[in-house]
């Protein structure tokens, strides 16, 4: 056992936890968006995320009253046991397994651009919040990640994939994606070739970003989907949108 490991051990949970708070430097803007999600029924798609948790940057978990989350396997790469959730829901974020106006707000953190249709997976997230419900959205800007080099994703593409039903297993970009993606800024892709297996048998990992995205056609994309744009922030590599039910 290396000498990290033994002390992550003497620390415990708990106590990682409140050392990672302490180096993690917390956006201010995090206080603002607790205000508008304060004490709701949520749903998170994707999740969990460590940006959101207790020690993470923009910590809003601890001001929801309760978290149904949304997974497209039981087992994915991302999988945590660090949220409570009330409880989860094994099916795609295009076509979820929960009634008409069930939720306060849904929210996703960098999940959309996994998506191969991810017109459809707003509008079918809508579908499931209630009356002015919330979206909080959290996106990489396309400039400050891996996929700098690739062209940001046009609305008139998102719409066509919608129009054609896109699947899951769609692999379109894959050529754009292998000749473009960054690998010096995403170690964990490894080599190129590890990276074009991967992405290969991406119906099973998901790791695959089909969608890139600026604030601009960020926010073009929710309105297209029924929302208004309440807030629209750029923090770090992040997008983040607050878009309210229509």
């Amino acid at each position: 056992m290396s000498l990290r490991q033994t002390l992550k051990r003497i620390a415990g949970r708990r106590g990682r936890l409140f050392l990672r708070r302490i180096r993690t430097r917390r956006w201010a803007i995090a206080r603002i968006y607790r205000d508008y999600l304060q004490g709701m029924q949520a749903i998170e798609i994707g999740g969990p995320s460590d940006n959101l948790g207790y020690a993470g940057c923009f910590p809003i978990y601890c001001c929801l009253r309760s978290i149904d989350n949304c997974n497209y396997a039981a087992d994915t790469l991302w999988h945590s046991e660090a949220v409570m959730y009330r409880r989860t829901l094994i099916c795609e974020a295009t076509q979820l397994t929960a009634d008409d106006a069930t939720y306060d707000c849904a929210i996703a953190s960098h999940c959309l651009e996994h998506i191969a249709n991810p017109l459809k997976a707003l509008l079918e997230w809508r579908r499931v919040l209630r009356k002015d419900g919330l979206l909080l959205l959290i996106l990489p800007h396309r400039d400050h990640t891996f996929d700098w080099r690739r062209p940001a994703t046009s609305l008139e593409h998102m719409r066509d994939d919608f129009q054609r039903g896109t699947p899951e297993t769609d692999l379109s970009h894959l050529d754009e994606i292998l000749a473009l993606h960054d690998l010096s800024r995403d170690p964990p892709a490894g080599t190129l070739e590890e990276f074009k297996n991967r992405c290969l048998k991406n119906a099973g990992f998901r790791a695959m970003h089909h969608h890139v995205f600026v604030p601009e056609t960020a926010a073009q994309l929710i309105g297209e989907a029924g929302y208004s744009v309440v807030r629209r922030d750029v923090q770090a590599s992040n997008i983040i949108l607050l878009g309210k039910k229509g």
